[in-house]
Formats: structure tokens, C-alpha cells, sequence
């Protein structure tokens, strides 16, 4: 179980499903309403990123090949997220408001741009959550408590251990493909994307990394040699703590964790001692995550916007967070489920 960042504040209990929450896609910037891309706002629910986009190329007569994303979000819950076409491959673009498959998507606004939609141009998600029996018993002044917590110190970053299989499994394909061996018959049959094993390697390393400095409460605090990224995506080394630290408070930059591999920023000082320890830790050879292509990933994110309402027993909980922040690390959180407690399932497309 993931550490968490407000293990002395108590949590409020509860339980959301998949189905309780929206997930929105906020543009940072909008379409121009003219160009050679054909832009389309689509609401699904119970339905993957991947089936829209064949939904859409259906009705557009082209090849789901065309077919843009800014990526990959919830099936489970209702998701508003943005897709384009060329224009030029379709006859009749008024076909494509008719996109859709078994009730389960229409497209709430067509319009244009001179760009395909990239993951670019998503500047965060906009999530609305209902946390159910959450406010028995003083649970909204708990959950208060930890999202002030939370907006100072941040969020961990966490990749959901629910996102490395069963009991870890892609973990440990991913571990044997690293190793130079074979991946045993009955797994290799079921097709199982060996790139999406050595991912979960990556984060889960990157998880045991962030659980150390989570730990330590140093998640907030900034390290000598520390990877820090500005607002504007500019990536630097940490070689004057204090200052640094000065702007991570007020949230100008923000520190990166490692997914190991080549080509990834290396850290100095005592960041790079804590990413060394997490790879002796882990029993792998430098050499074979040497094969890996490395980057970093925020290691604590802010959470903007933040509304919590009520409704009867119910937490109506309202906020934005960045694209590749999982909305159920923000859950746990606030709720403390048990190891055995299933707050909401994790989609691979999510």
C-alpha cells in the first residue's frame, strides 16, 4: 500500500465508484473555429478512448488512423474529451455529429482549428466526484482539512498499484524481459504488451522512489540536485537549495521523480544518492534499465480549483489536476480506505 502524505490527518471513509465520477479535458487554449482539422467535444461513458475514435472514424468514413487525441481517459466514468479529423478526408462533416455507439457517446460541439488535437493542447483534467457516506460523522471538515493539506504541501504523484496487474504481474514480466528472458507460454499467448510491462517497471520505481521521500516527509521539501521543472516546461538542477525551495513553495517549480532509463535528466547530490538507492533496492542491473528510454515524472502536483459540496451522506468533491495524475491517488487521501478497500477500479485507459 502507497504511503500517504496526510497519514496524521484521518480520513472521511466512504466509498466512489467508477461511475461516480466526470472527467473533462480543459483545453489551454481554444480552438480557432477555422483550419484544416475538424475538432469534435465528445461525451462517453462506459466507453474507451480507443472505441470513440473508431466511433468517430465510422462516422467520418476514414481510417481510425486520422483519427487525433489528446490521450487516453476513464471508460468507466463519463469523460468529455476532445478528438479532430482532417477535413480534407471528410465529405460530409455534418456525419460526424452523428458519431456515436449504443447511447453511450454523442458529440457535444463540432468545430475547427489549424492543428490535430495533441496532448499539448490538454493543460489539466477537470474532475467532479461523489465520495458516498463520506460526511457521516464530521467527514466534510476531514476531508476540508486534507484538501488545505494537500494544495500547500501537494499531492504524491503516485502511480495506482492497481495499474501493474494482479498481485504486480506486469512488474514481473516487465523484471523478466529486463533480465533477457522469455516471458512463460501462457502469458505470451494471452498478448500482453511487453512495452506496457517495462513501463510498470519504470513506475514502479518511480513509486518506491517517491514513497521513500513521502516517508521521510521531504515531498514538499526541495533536495540538493534535485530535477525541477518551471511553469514553462524548462528543465533544470538544483544548485542553490534555498532559493529553489523559495519558488517550489509558491509552486514555480515543481520536483521530478525518475522513470530510470537513457536519456533521462540525471539528478546530483543527495537526489541522486535516493534514485541510486532505489535501484540497489530493487535488485536490477544499471545496465539492463540502461535499455529502457528513461524521463521524469512530477513527483508531487497541485491540486487547483478545489469545491467540496454536500449532498445528504454524500462529498461532492470538484477540482483539476494534471493529465497524468490519477483522480483515485487524490481519493485515497481523503477517504483512507483499508488495504483491502477498493476505492475505484484504475482503467489502463484512465
Amino acid at each position: 500500500m502507497l504511503p500517504f502524505v496526510t497519514n496524521d490527518l484521518p480520513g472521511t471513509g466512504g466509498v466512489s465508484h467508477t461511475s461516480d465520477r466526470v472527467c473533462e479535458e480543459v483545453l489551454a487554449k481554444q480552438p480557432a473555429a477555422t483550419g484544416d482539422h475538424l475538432w469534435l467535444k465528445v461525451s462517453k461513458s462506459g466507453l474507451g478512448t480507443q472505441q470513440a475514435r473508431a466511433a468517430i472514424a465510422r462516422a467520418g468514413a476514414v481510417s481510425i488512423d486520422f483519427i487525433e487525441c489528446g490521450g487516453n481517459r476513464d471508460r468507466h466514468g463519463r469523460s468529455v474529451q476532445w478528438f479532430s479529423v482532417p477535413a480534407n478526408l471528410v465529405e460530409n462533416p455534418g456525419a460526424l455529429r452523428r458519431a456515436g455507439t449504443q447511447g453511450k457517446m454523442s458529440v457535444l460541439e463540432l468545430t475547427a482549428s489549424h492543428k490535430p488535437v495533441t496532448p499539448a493542447h490538454i493543460s489539466r483534467l477537470h474532475w467532479k466526484v461523489r465520495i458516498r457516506g463520506a460526511n457521516r460523522d464530521g467527514g466534510y471538515h476531514r476531508a476540508k482539512a486534507i484538501l488545505d493539506h494537500l494544495r500547500r504541501g501537494g499531492l504524491p504523484n503516485f502511480v495506482p498499484l492497481s495499474c501493474f496487474g494482479r498481485e504486480a504481474s506486469f512488474v514481473k514480466w516487465g523484471r523478466m524481459l529486463l533480465q533477457g528472458r522469455r516471458l512463460p507460454a501462457q502469458v505470451a499467448s494471452t498478448g500482453v504488451d511487453e512495452h506496457r510491462c517495462l513501463r510498470s517497471v519504470q513506475e514502479s520505481l518511480f513509486d518506491r522512489y517517491l514513497s521513500s521521500r513521502v516517508e521521510d516527509g521531504k515531498l514538499a521539501t526541495c533536495l540538493e540536485g534535485d530535477v525541477v521543472e518551471n511553469r514553462q516546461g524548462e528543465v533544470s538542477v538544483v544548485a542553490f537549495r534555498e532559493h529553489v525551495q523559495k519558488r517550489m513553495d509558491s509552486w514555480e517549480v515543481a520536483p521530478l521523480g525518475p522513470l530510470f532509463g537513457s536519456g533521462m535528466e540525471p539528478a546530483a547530490g543527495e537526489a541522486a544518492m535516493r534514485e541510486e538507492a532505489t535501484i540497489a533496492a530493487a535488485d536490477l542491473p544499471t545496465a539492463a534499465l540502461g535499455r529502457l528510454h528513461g524521463s521524469r515524472r512530477a513527483a508531487r502536483v497541485q491540486p487547483t480549483k478545489v469545491i467540496l459540496d454536500l449532498d445528504g451522506e454524500d462529498l461532492i468533491l470538484t477540482c483539476e489536476l494534471p493529465t497524468d495524475t490519477y483522480i483515485t491517488v487524490l481519493l485515497d487521501e481523503i477517504m483512507k480506505p483499508g488495504p483491502a478497500t477498493e476505492v475505484a477500479e484504475v482503467d489502463p485507459e484512465a
